[in-house]
């Protein structure tokens, strides 16, 4: 009987496990992404052509969380929202792509959101970075925010470390039988 209601622990153990497994391996997923992403479109772009854009608006996106479990703490991020149009090779294309991954923070994606407000107020041109191959493709800011990728990788190592603990109670589970 209590061989029983072990083997039956066990395998809700197990069950339990994987759960948090898949959920972990999904996370690492979306931080993987979050990291290829904009390292990959700054490679991809090098060769993208610099022109001048007219902003057609220009507004800051905010996003506000809370930390704490009474919401007393609360965060507010910023991020820049704009749409801009520009002539290329003959072509004129509206764009509204400002970085690789849409995105709000308090560091850089606030400063450019500022800045693309005060050009927007100015009536002054932006420079966007456009496709060659596909002139209506085209992106405002192609750096790599550091700062940004910092916080996807340290997670996606604690995901990677949660992982593979799961996995090492996996096996020694699966060694017992």
């Amino acid at each position: 009987m209590a061989k029983v209601t072990k083997n039956k622990n066990d395998k809700i153990a197990r069950i339990i496990l994987y759960i948090f497994l898949t959920v972990a391996v999904f996370l690492m997923f979306i931080m993987l992404k979050n990291i290829i992403t904009p390292i990959y479109g700054n490679i991809n772009s090098i060769h993208w052509i610099s022109v001048d854009a007219k902003l057609l608006n220009a507004s800051i996106k905010t996003t506000t969380t809370s930390r704490s479990s009474s919401n007393t703490t609360v965060y507010i991020y910023y991020g820049p929202q704009i749409t801009y149009q520009y002539d290329f090779d003959g072509t004129n294309c509206v764009g509204r792509r400002v970085w690789w991954v849409e995105s709000t923070d308090n560091g850089p994606l606030e400063q450019l959101a500022y800045k693309f407000k005060s050009y927007y107020k100015a009536g002054k041109p932006i420079q966007v970075f456009v496709n060659p191959d596909k002139p209506c493709e085209a992106v405002a800011d192609r750096s790599v925010h550091w700062s940004k990728l910092t916080t996807s990788v340290v997670m996606l190592l604690v995901l990677l470390l949660f992982g593979g603990g799961i996995m090492y109670l996996l096996l020694k589970m699966r060694k017992k039988w």
